[in-house]
């Protein structure tokens, strides 16, 4: 594996916590949503560990607008006194989210399959909905980067939920490529293309994760490739853009418009959550999120970066 896939991996992590998508519509928006790490898995909690996550917020995961449409669900909180390494001590946790005093959505923290995600310190936790609460997403746990002494929390929860119904494909896939154009969906313009330069055969591939003795599942499909050429800030000059993910054949499976969020908390940070609608039978849902890159002692050159999240089947 190298340094700079390991770069990549990391750009997208830190305690991330993404909800992604409630299965069922839900009647009212949420205001939004919070969250804590117990010990425990979700069908069998314990009572020993509650690790609340610090988001900077009302609450640790927030609605994403834009145009007055709530796209989805955004959080990236801190998760204090709690290391990605403890879920290879053979002790099981899990993130529980919540709306009020409700719980709504559960993921177990799981040990990848592929050491590569270990060695990267990031983790995939796949939230699926407690009760009749029809909230549905993925949390992307990582390993916080220290920067001279800055970050003293070691892990990060990036967490996206979406506002809409989903159904993942059923026939899994090996990975996704992805690319941005000019124009729209549903009206492309122009020759702008911009192929994701991902760092393996696929910008988004399969987290599997060990679900038990000798079994494992695919939670989510993860990738955070550069943008090279692209500024996110472009997408604020009144030309439209759109973000396009295609299966290993070529065909399209989602597409999301990079539109501008309503508040200026998402400006200011240089983040822009994209609605990966699925098209066909095939089609994959998600979400991404463009965000600008912290320049690092001039070892970042590429402004941008596409943190991508598809839908897997529940690992039930």
């Amino acid at each position: 594996m190298t340094k700079r896939w390991m770069r990549s991996v990391l750009a997208a992590a830190g305690v991330l916590v993404l909800v992604l998508t409630p299965v069922a519509v839900r009647a009212q928006e949420a205001a939004g949503y919070d969250g804590y790490v117990r010990d425990g898995s979700c069908a069998e909690p314990g009572q020993d560990l509650h690790v609340d996550l610090a988001g900077g917020g009302s609450h640790d995961i927030e609605p994403y607008r834009a145009g007055d449409t709530v796209l989805g669900y955004y959080g990236a909180p801190q998760v204090p006194g709690f290391g990605i390494g403890a879920i290879y001590t053979g002790q099981r946790f899990s993130l529980v989210l919540t709306e009020g005093e409700r719980e709504v959505a559960c993921g177990d923290l799981l040990q990848p399959e592929e050491d590569r995600f270990g060695r990267a310190g990031l983790a995939v936790a796949q939230l699926l909905p407690v009760g009749a609460a029809g909230v549905h997403g993925v949390a992307v746990l990582e390993r916080t980067r220290l920067q001279r002494e800055l970050d003293i929390v070691p892990t990060r929860a990036r967490i996206l939920v979406s506002n809409g119904a989903v159904t993942p494909p059923a026939q899994p896939e090996n990975g996704y490529n992805a690319h941005i154009k000019g124009g729209t969906c549903q009206a492309p313009s122009g020759p702008i293309r911009l192929d994701l330069p991902g760092e393996g055969t696929f910008d988004v591939t399969p987290y599997r994760a060990e679900t038990g003795p000798g079994r494992s599942a695919t939670l989510a499909y993860v990738g955070s490739p550069p943008v090279p050429g692209f500024a996110l800030a472009t997408a604020y000059t009144g030309q439209d853009f759109s973000l396009t993910i295609s299966d290993p054949t070529g065909e399209t499976t989602a597409c999301g418009d990079i539109l501008r969020p309503d508040s200026d908390a998402f400006v200011e940070a240089g983040r822009a959550l994209v609605l990966l609608t699925p098209t066909g039978s095939a089609g994959t849902p998600g979400y991404a999120v463009v965000q600008r890159v912290g320049m690092q002692r001039e070892l970042d050159v590429t402004p941008t970066r596409v943190s991508i999240i598809l839908f897997a089947a529940p690992a039930v």
